[in-house]
């Protein structure tokens, strides 16, 4: 690096939101080595987002691999925080959105394939009419989702809270499911219906 690249980035130093900008850089490149320390056979792409951990809980066995952009939110201080697991051999696309708040769970089984820009919402907000829609509470109603092993989600599908996917089942790209998804089922559409079984 000469003396002018590094005068020039000093020069640079001169504006707050850079500083606080790098700062912010140095946090994440922090949290991602405690993330690779706590789950060294995992395989994280340095380009992804957890917020909400350690307070949330988070279990990623060997040989999951995140890829870029994928964003794992475990919950926050005024909804509270939530758990996600992923299991063994597990590949989680890019541009995934996972969301949980207090009390809710996100279990996802081995050798799964998540496409990418599908979004996983443990909880939903309640819509009570006299509370503004940002201020209101997590419905407990429905939530959690249970994905089981060897699972195919395709891209941009959408599975809401109260859900589970059972074992060897396929989700259609773009499908919002809502309901239970029978083992080995072929399900697709909004919302989500069975289109056949895998043989």
């Amino acid at each position: 690096m000469s003396f002018i690249s590094i005068l020039k980035g000093l020069w640079l130093l001169r504006h707050p939101e850079m500083v606080r900008h790098l700062g912010n850089m140095r946090l994440d490149a922090i949290q991602l080595a405690q993330l690779h320390s706590a789950f060294p056979r995992s395989n994280l792409n340095p380009d992804i987002l957890v917020q909400g951990w350690p307070e949330g809980k988070l279990f990623l066995a060997s040989g999951v691999k995140i890829e870029k952009g994928v964003t794992i939110v475990l919950g926050d201080k005024l909804n509270g925080f939530g758990s996600l697991s992923i299991q063994k051999n597990t590949w989680i696309g890019q541009y995934n959105n996972f969301r949980l708040a207090g009390g809710t769970s996100i279990t996802i089984g081995e050798s799964c394939l998540i496409s990418q820009f599908c979004s996983l919402v443990a909880a939903n907000h309640r819509v009570d009419r006299h509370i503004e829609i940002r201020r209101v509470a997590c419905d407990t109603t429905k939530q959690d989702i249970t994905i089981g092993n060897d699972v195919w989600i395709g891209v941009g599908a959408a599975i809401m809270p109260g859900t589970t996917v059972g074992d060897g089942a396929v989700i259609g790209a773009n499908s919002v499911v809502n309901k239970f998804v029978p083992e080995y089922e072929i399900w697709a559409g909004v919302p989500a219906i069975k289109i056949r079984e895998r043989t």
